[in-house]
């Protein structure tokens, strides 16, 4: 697959372009290459940039009072991640991005964002389609932290991403899921029921 090809399906998959119009839209984003554990967005910093997943993985996490870090998301290749507060309030990042893996990341400013939005609407359309999308899956996972028990969230995980769990730490999959490593270890050192 060549460079930029997996942003244009995934625009295309949310709103018809043709690739005429996907070599304009390109030139508003930027390439960029992130080392493993190297940081897109930290936190306590003004943030003004999404980035799109080519290839790798990253995470957001907040750093909490006692030094423990809680993950938020993960993202892999074909997935877009932000600090949206920041990016969209223009203020202090909540939120850090650090890389899992060495990746391939597509960025965009949010300045270079609203230009394109403004001379291209169908591209207003697809960003609108990603907040939404990005509020929708936002909503969902606080249901799950405050509403589903750990195992349920381990088996949800398993069977909607199970490459995560072999690409994540362990310890990162337990703070995402809410749950202790030890908890999470128990889980899947458990014997399914005959």
């Amino acid at each position: 697959m060549s460079a930029g090809e997996l942003l244009y399906q995934n625009i295309n998959s949310k709103v018809p372009i043709s690739k005429a119009e996907y070599e304009i839209f390109i030139d508003y984003f930027k390439a960029k290459v992130v080392k493993k554990k190297q940081h897109l967005i930290e936190q306590g910093q003004k943030n003004d940039k999404i980035f799109f997943i080519e290839k790798g993985l990253v995470f957001s996490y907040t750093m909490l009072e006692n030094e423990d870090i809680q993950v938020i998301q993960f993202a892999k290749e074909n997935h877009w991640i932000s600090d949206l507060y920041s990016f969209i309030s223009e203020s202090k990042a909540l939120f850090t991005i650090q890389a899992l893996e060495n990746c391939v990341v597509w960025e965009i400013s949010k300045n270079e964002l609203t230009k394109m939005n403004t001379l291209y609407p169908q591209m207003e359309t697809f960003y609108r389609l990603n907040i939404q999308n990005a509020y929708a899956h936002t909503l969902l996972r606080l249901s799950n932290i405050y509403s589903t028990d750990a195992e349920s969230k381990y088996n949800d995980l398993r069977t909607t991403q199970p490459d995560l769990l072999q690409r994540a730490p362990q310890y990162l999959i337990a703070s995402y899921l809410g749950i202790l490593p030890s908890s999470l270890s128990r889980i899947r050192n458990k014997k399914p029921m005959k």
